[in-house]
């Protein structure tokens, strides 16, 4: 499973991002958001890719690996239209969960036969305690050997009551 993460409005979501944040901040937030995420992530799987916004940037960069955690810049548009792309060229987009508050990129997913998450139920699913392995099969109890006439009789003497005496007349 490939989760395909809208990087600001995640942040956003998370609280990683407020609207006071200055461009030369922005970078030490998105690295914060990263590294908690890579952890957060940690063995799970499934291959994470997030989209941030970079209408402004200077030049196409490649997509690139952060601790496990695949990032990809949107060059002079907004992420919501990259991963409107990257979904409509999907070639199994059952494989693809989108994670994104916004209507539009959410729609975009679905209409495509994706898989869609608000980054709350992405966040839950994040912290949530990964499944642990199914318990080992128990073994099969030895049969018993069936009791010889003596322990039988021995058994149900020790484990009947006695009769009830009759009071005396």
């Amino acid at each position: 499973m490939t989760y395909l993460i809208d990087g600001y409005n995640l942040m956003h979501a998370v609280g990683m991002l407020g609207t006071g944040t200055r461009p030369n901040g922005l970078e030490a937030a998105r690295t914060r958001f990263l590294d908690w995420l890579a952890a957060a992530a940690g063995k799970r799987p499934g291959r994470l890719r997030v989209v941030f916004d970079a209408e402004k940037a200077p030049g196409r960069s490649p997509e690139a690996s952060y601790r496990g955690v695949w990032v990809r810049f949107a060059f002079r548009r907004t992420a919501d239209d990259e991963i409107e792309e990257l979904v409509a060229v999907e070639k199994r987009p059952a494989a693809v969960t989108v994670v994104s508050n916004d209507l539009r990129v959410r729609d975009a997913g679905r209409h495509r036969g994706c898989e869609v998450l608000a980054c709350e139920g992405f966040v839950d699913w994040l912290i949530a305690k990964p499944a642990a392995a199914a318990p080992p099969a128990a073994e099969e109890p030895k049969p018993l050997p069936e009791p010889t006439p003596d322990e039988m009789a021995a058994w149900l003497a020790a484990f009947t009551r006695p009769p009830k005496s009759e009071p005396p007349a």
